[in-house]
């Protein structure tokens, strides 16, 4: 069918799951264009993916809806692994072989929470409340793509035509086309600057698993525990959930209960369970959801067309849900992707920086992928590391083990990109593991002008905004003092300085934010350079850019010099890039490469 009209969009998004749903949260008070697609009738009504680690949760924050979803989650704070009684594992007993804290010391918070898919997604659908430049559409589904190689250097044009078939679609359970049949069809021609793929991976081929989420009537000891099961008869994954429920995973493995693929059912997956977890009862109260879905593990050809088409999340990379990373994985691509398209259409910066989604985020779910496929193997045999070897999955997951690549927007010290880096990172300014192409650790610091403790992630707003944090060190001290009063003047100084980054307030490409070690009581905010304290005609001084390493009233002290092992004495600059990983650090007088940086990756509206 021919479309019966042409539209124009900035960015079209094709699926409203978690990653398509965390990409438009990135345009939100933005002048860009965005419309979202999903061949769903509505929002996920229920089940799908539940693990969220602590990573994931500071995209949320800075969103803005972090307390929402705190509130609503369900935090997991112990591990216990059960085994076969019998040493060769013969017999249908179980018992307790480990018991773990769901901790990793380097964070300073919990490590993850349960919350259901579709309460995620409402919570980020709700975030787009308000947003005039972005639109939602259910029932839509692309069929047709194709790319105009002739204007793809013009940022002004629309290179991207979709067609895309509107119509009610005859639904499974889940809210999956059953046979892409259609109702009341008709179509639509889009032409779009960027397309981004979030729609899953429908077409893949995977192995199954069945899932279920029940009020237990159980008398097994560690049924509010997250528990990993091993007997004679099969494996269990189980994680407590809020509601009194709990999610059990139990996948279809050769020699097992549950070893057929074919025709799972609840009481068949709910039998398997039984088996394993014997000679513990188990019995349901209620079950609000369950499912026999197909998992699998592929990481695919191609992230990116021309820089103009990209996948996200399940589009691009699948695998099993043993260590809870698909709906992690998912957001944290499209938290990497959405500041780039959006200094991009700002024409803050070059296109060229669009060329990074797939290096620094492939190596991610390939790395991924391999810690997979080994992941249960850690619980098959009794090991003396076996505890350090699962803290440092656990360390894998939530994240902490990501460093992206040198490149445009990841600079080390006295190297250049264009270097061969692979052996050799270069130093670092930093004791601590705080180094360009890593995550920001969070950390807790007080307001000068307040006292108010704040957690540096939530302040972090998604704004597509660069940081400068300035550690500036005693500035009580004349001769930090002036160091710091150099470095902020030229931060503002427009003709000589990064001034044209930094100048206009909350609207400012690049927000400067200080933190010193000094006494609150020395230090007078409004004497510091301007940069620290801009004014605004409409609402005054900004007192939200200078924050002390001290205690609050009520909270503990941060000790942010000392977590990050910072050097009182000469201070650091640590340029933060919009979805907080590291991008450059330098020193306090260093302001040839404080500017060879935001250089590197300027964009043609950019002096």
């Amino acid at each position: 069918m021919a479309p019966t009209n042409v539209s124009y969009v900035d960015v079209l998004i094709i699926g409203a799951g978690p990653a398509g749903l965390a990409l438009a949260n990135w345009f939100r008070s933005s002048n860009i264009c965005v419309r979202i697609i999903d061949i769903k009738p509505g929002p996920t009504p229920r089940g799908q993916a539940e693990g969220l680690k602590s990573t994931t949760l500071e995209i949320f924050e800075a969103f803005g809806i972090g307390p929402k979803i705190w509130a609503e989650a369900w935090r997991l704070e112990e591990v216990t692994i059960w085994g076969p009684e019998d040493i060769n594992g013969a017999g249908g007993a179980i018992k307790r072989k480990q018991w773990i804290e769901n901790r990793v010391s380097e964070l300073g918070k919990p490590r993850e929470v349960m919350l259901q898919q579709s309460r995620v997604e409402q919570h980020m659908l709700d975030n787009l409340l308000g947003s005039n430049n972005i639109e939602m559409q259910y029932h839509k589904r692309p069929t047709d793509l194709t790319i105009d190689n002739s204007n793809l250097d013009d940022l002004t044009a629309f290179p991207v035509h979709i067609t895309v078939t509107s119509g009610k679609h005859e639904e499974d359970m889940d809210g999956a086309s059953m046979n892409g049949s259609t109702l009341n069809e008709n179509c639509e021609e889009v032409h779009a600057k960027y397309v981004v793929g979030c729609d899953g991976a429908h077409s893949w081929t995977r192995k199954k698993m069945g899932v279920m989420d029940i009020v237990p009537k159980s008398n097994f000891p560690d049924i509010r525990k997250v528990c990993y099961l091993q007997s004679s008869t099969g494996t269990i994954l189980l994680v407590p959930r809020s509601n009194k429920e709990v999610r059990l995973y139990i996948p279809v493995e050769s020699g097992s209960t549950l070893s057929d693929p074919k025709d799972l059912t609840f009481e068949r997956i709910l039998d398997a369970a039984r088996k394993i977890i014997a000679p513990y009862s188990l019995d349901v109260g209620s079950c609000s959801w369950w499912s026999a879905y197909r998992v699998g593990q592929r990481v695919g050809k191609q992230f990116s067309v021309q820089n103009r088409v990209f996948l996200a999340g399940d589009a691009v990379h699948t695998h099993s849900p043993k260590a809870g990373q698909g709906m992690n994985t998912s957001i944290q691509d499209a938290f990497n992707l959405g500041w780039k398209l959006r200094q991009v259409l700002n024409g803050h910066a070059s296109p060229r920086v669009l060329g990074t989604y797939e290096s620094e985020r492939r190596p991610v779910a390939e790395d991924l992928i391999a810690f997979d496929r080994g992941y249960l193997k850690l619980f098959s045999t009794a090991s003396s590391s076996f505890e350090s070897e699962f803290l440092r999955g656990m360390k894998f997951t939530t994240g902490l083990s990501i460093r992206y690549s040198p490149s445009i927007i990841v600079q080390l010290q006295g190297r250049d990109s264009s270097e061969d880096l692979t052996e050799h990172p270069g130093p670092s300014l930093l004791k601590a593991d705080v180094v360009p192409g890593k995550r920001l650790p969070d950390f807790q610091v007080v307001c000068q002008a307040d006292r108010v403790p704040t957690r540096i992630h939530p302040r972090l707003h998604a704004s597509g905004a660069f940081r400068i944090l300035i550690f500036a060190g005693d500035i009580s001290q004349t001769a930090f003092l002036e160091s710091l009063q150099s470095l902020g003047s030229w931060l503002g100084d427009e003709n000589d300085g990064l001034g044209l980054w930094t100048a206009g307030g909350n609207q400012a490409r690049t927000e400067v934010l200080l933190i010193h070690s000094a006494k609150r009581e020395l230090v007078n905010l409004l004497e510091l350079p301007e940069v620290f304290h801009p004014w605004s005609e409409t609402e005054g001084y900004d007192y939200w850019r200078v924050y002390a390493d001290a205690e609050g009233a009520h909270d503990a002290h941060g000790r942010v010099y000392d977590r990050l092992e910072l050097n009182k004495e000469s201070g650091c600059v640590i340029i933060v890039r919009p979805d907080s990983y590291i991008g450059a650090v330098t020193g306090m007088r260093d302001f040839e490469s404080i500017k060879k940086y935001f250089m590197k990756h300027k964009g043609g509206n950019s002096s």
